[in-house]
């Protein structure tokens, strides 16, 4: 049958986009190439006429079809590529699948993992939960200034706890009219278990800014005095141990001391209860989030893991009962466990998996409860404006529009969060992709990806 130029291109316009369409609506996981004649090709790409008229009648589609014809060719170069990539996405506004590649399959999430510490602690213990590191004293303090007794220190695991705040604490000793202490002073790290790193976290980067000690008392993130900068390499270190060696140090300075006029002597001990509180130093969940989510903080992600382990186990909780408490959430979310894994509450762990899928319904979650929904949002990087996304996104429709949390680990690039589509419908996404040797390239396709979410 003879088929004019005209007529042609109409009806390869209209084979090429039922294609598209199907493979958009089947969401497969391995996409199909698209369907090309195998005849006239040289006229296709020299007949600009007609490349125009096909661009045009492409630009005229509804919004939905046209994202997703460009989502499917995302895939297809996704399945050019070296690395495994996953990505799902969800319309929060018509609370429905839109679109997924892979997005079952299992994977590393890095520092995505943060997402789901944050609304699950949201969900369990809420955005106002304080943490309170507690100061006591037991004993009686004499005319003459003499404590007869202990202080003690009661860590809560607050990541935030300054050199400024030890200093605080150290003047309200003073105002309490002690100058001498007879008995010691002590760090209660009792709150969490004796372990100092976490599950999975690889022995020959610990301690070190992204694999910091997690101890419930700590200062200044358990680096050593007087050079907060640095990490103490030595076995016998111990962060609670150097809280009291520090605060010791603050109270000489303000003219308070053992009874042997030397600085009073320090060590670790389980608060025995019968004291007396004159001092607390309080934040909030929602406070420590925001270092968490926009600076991807390890320190403080896990800090918050341990909040939600410690509603579950008052004392000496692990990272198991956090993992509980993080999987209770997911299947309230409506995730099913198979193949996940959690490991630890920032993402460093080795061990921690997930799915896109799993992502976004978590995400799904979060945007149905605004209790939840409004903390978590405000605390994510901001594309092109703060955070680790203050880079990335800089012009183009994802520029302030996309709010993701990012992850990186050698080989893992990912992202997830939420972007507003000129159609004004609210997406929920997850792009995870593992085995890449270019985390440049990589974060280059999810910001591609997330231009034409954008659109």
């Amino acid at each position: 049958m003879h088929m004019n130029k005209k007529t042609y291109h109409q009806v390869l316009l209209t084979v090429w986009l039922s294609a598209a369409l199907f493979c958009s609506a089947h969401a497969q996981d391995i996409l199909p190439q698209p369907l090309v004649a195998e005849q006239h090709t040289d006229t296709l790409i020299t007949d600009s006429t007609s490349t125009d008229t096909l661009l045009s009648q492409t630009l005229q589609l509804p919004w939905e079809q046209r994202i997703k014809m460009q989502l499917d060719a995302l895939a297809r170069e996704a399945d050019r590529a070296p690395y495994m990539a996953g990505i799902s996405v969800w319309d929060l506004t018509d609370d429905t699948f839109f679109w997924g590649y892979n997005h079952h399959k299992v994977m590393r999430p890095a520092s995505t993992q943060k997402v789901l510490t944050a609304i699950s602690a949201l969900s369990v213990i809420g955005a106002q939960h304080t943490i309170n590191t507690r100061a006591y004293y037991t004993g009686t303090i004499a005319n003459d200034g003499t404590l007869s007794g202990d202080i003690y220190v009661v860590g809560d695991f607050d990541p935030m706890y300054s050199h400024a705040d030890l200093k605080e604490l150290a003047r309200a000793v003073r105002d309490l009219g002690i100058k001498r202490i007879s008995g010691k002073i002590y760090g209660d790290a009792s709150m969490k278990n004796a372990d100092l790193y976490g599950n999975g976290w690889c022995w020959d980067d610990v301690p070190s800014k992204y694999e910091p000690y997690l101890c419930a008392l700590m200062v200044e993130r358990g680096r050593e005095h007087p050079n907060f900068g640095t990490y103490s390499k030595s076995a016998a270190f111990h962060p609670a141990a150097h809280f009291g060696y520090s605060l010791g140090q603050e109270l000489k300075n303000l003219g308070i001391t053992g009874t042997s006029a030397a600085v009073v002597p320090y060590g670790t001990k389980d608060y025995p209860g019968g004291g007396r509180n004159f001092h607390t130093k309080t934040v909030t969940i929602e406070q420590v989030m925001q270092r968490m989510l926009k600076n991807s903080d390890n320190l403080h992600a896990e800090a918050v893991f341990f909040q939600l382990a410690n509603a579950a186990v008052s004392k000496r909780c692990s990272w198991k009962d956090g993992a509980k408490q993080v999987e209770a959430i997911l299947r309230r979310a409506g995730v099913s466990l198979d193949g996940i894994e959690v490991a630890d509450g920032s993402g460093v762990s080795l061990y921690n998996y997930c799915t896109p899928d799993a992502q976004v319904a978590m995400l799904r979650y979060a945007y149905k409860n605004p209790s939840i929904y409004q903390p978590f949002y405000a605390a994510l990087p901001i594309a092109g404006v703060d955070g680790t996304l203050d880079e990335r996104m800089q012009t183009g429709n994802a520029y302030r529009n996309v709010r993701a949390k990012t992850g990186t680990l050698e080989g893992v690039i990912a992202l997830c969060g939420y972007v507003t589509a000129s159609n004004g419908h609210q997406l929920a996404f997850s792009i995870l992709i593992n085995g890449t040797l270019s985390s440049k390239a990589a974060r280059a396709y999810q910001d591609r990806f997330c231009q034409v979410l954008a659109q």
